[in-house]
């Protein structure tokens, strides 16, 4: 099965200049696990997950956490893990794990973003899998 299968075609992202609070109000209000950065060229620049704002917001200090427009640009990582849509999607579950991240920016072959695949969309395809079994 391919990437395209199964992924989300929705690709969630934010300016660079926006502050966390903008962050977490995006991802409270989708429902959503990870908000792709973007630059003002519309680039995608970094990301930004659940688990990375925890284990920030668990190293700030009272008067930081109180203060919380600090610029999402400079938090989020640089290196965002990618996959083409055409890959399989077993490609997808072992990026994932070697790269210990819960999804992947998914990409055309101009290395345009398309969707994400999560670990989410994998697991919908094996247990849709094991029903049609």
């Amino acid at each position: 099965m391919k990437v395209k299968d199964i992924m989300n075609p929705v690709v969630y992202k934010i300016d660079e200049n926006k502050s966390l609070g903008d962050i977490l109000k995006v991802m409270k209000n989708e429902g959503i696990k990870r908000v792709f950065i973007e630059n003002s060229n519309n680039k995608i620049i970094g990301v930004v997950s659940y688990r990375d704002l925890v284990d920030l917001l668990m190293t700030m200090s009272m008067l930081e956490l109180l203060n919380i427009s600090k610029n999402i640009g400079s938090t989020a990582k640089k290196e965002i893990l990618k996959i083409n849509q055409n890959e399989d999607i077993i490609e997808g579950a072992k990026i994932m794990v070697h790269g210990d991240v819960s999804a992947l920016l998914v990409v055309d072959d101009n290395n345009n973003p398309v969707g994400v695949l999560s670990q989410t969309d994998l697991l919908r395809s094996i247990i849709k899998e094991s029903k049609n079994k």
